[in-house]
């Protein structure tokens, strides 16, 4: 028997978002789009090399706050996990 497909059932849309780790990546940086900041190392979500950047893939990264959201510091993303989407664009602060 084939697998069952049919165009009325909805797409998963979490299978389409990666978790990037704050810990893996490099200090924050900037261009004309704005901040973003390198992954260091390869994981299951990057690449080595690739760019994260803010929510819509320019501006700036949000501050972080103590005890309430994930967020720039002192030049680099603290650590914790970010969701991004198929852009490495971060879709959530955790």
């Amino acid at each position: 028997m084939g697998k069952f497909s049919s165009p009325f059932l909805a797409k998963n849309p979490i299978k389409n978002d990666r978790i990037i780790v704050g810990e893996n990546t490099g200090e924050i940086a900037s261009d004309d789009k704005g901040e973003y900041v390198l992954i260091s190392e390869n994981s299951k979500s990057a690449k080595a090399g690739d760019t994260i950047r803010p929510p819509g893939g320019k501006g700036n990264f949000k501050p972080f706050k103590q005890g309430k959201s994930l967020g720039s510091k002192d030049g680099y993303l603290v650590g914790g996990d970010y969701k991004v989407d198929k852009n490495n664009n971060i879709i959530d602060y955790f």
